[in-house]
């Protein structure tokens, strides 16, 4: 990861604190959020290297959308610029929408003044040319819930990921993986010693 993502995500104590994310509008089925759910109007790009990234590929896999919602994948490293388009290494290509070169641009173009960092997974509405959200759990419950007809089966259809009874289990566990698997390797750079010293073991990076 490059150093200046955790400079920027380093608080006074040193320790690692993740920033909620900046763009948090909804998808749903009857268009009433002002984002309708349409097939190929929405894309996502992920990076592999991101565990938050790979779980809306699993969702949206497991719901059968891989026709409706079509994905770039970002090269997995991460430099000082942020994530960049590549289509030198495997699985990675070019940005089909705007030729960008870093997903930071497609920030901008959503939000000329934006000031936050530049994550992925981001869910981008050609229809109205924005982000429409770069919250992963967020993704996955509009893919859940949102997209039921565009599913690819009637299985994939009826399949809820979020289900009633179980929503306070599902919500537990997204806690734990959150913050001791997902974030726990970010919490190795929770103070800027550890931070420094593991930048220079691997050449800056």
């Amino acid at each position: 990861m490059a150093s200046k993502f955790f400079d920027s995500a380093i608080s006074t104590k040193g320790e690692f604190v993740r920033k909620d994310s900046a763009f948090r509008n909804w998808i749903t089925a009857d268009g009433s959020s002002g984002f309708k759910a349409e097939g190929d109007r929405y894309h996502l790009y992920v990076s592999l290297a991101c565990p938050w990234a790979h779980r809306t590929l699993i969702a949206r896999k497991l719901k059968g959308l891989e026709d409706v919602i079509p994905y770039t994948v970002v090269d997995w490293l991460m430099g000082e610029k942020g994530w960049n388009f590549t289509d030198k290494k495997p699985k990675c290509s070019p940005d089909p929408l705007f030729n960008a070169q870093y997903v930071r641009e497609l920030y901008f173009k959503a939000n000329p003044d934006y000031e936050g960092r530049f994550t992925v997974p981001l869910l981008w509405d050609k229809k109205n040319s924005t982000i429409v959200t770069n919250e992963s759990s967020e993704i996955i419950q509009m893919f859940n819930s949102e997209f039921n007809d565009f599913c690819a089966t009637p299985e994939q259809k009826e399949l809820d990921l979020y289900p009633e009874h179980l929503k306070a289990q599902v919500d537990g566990v997204n806690e734990w993986i959150y913050n001791d698997i997902n974030n726990g390797v970010y919490k190795l750079f929770k103070t800027s010693l550890v931070q420094e010293w593991i930048c220079q073991e691997s050449g800056g990076l």
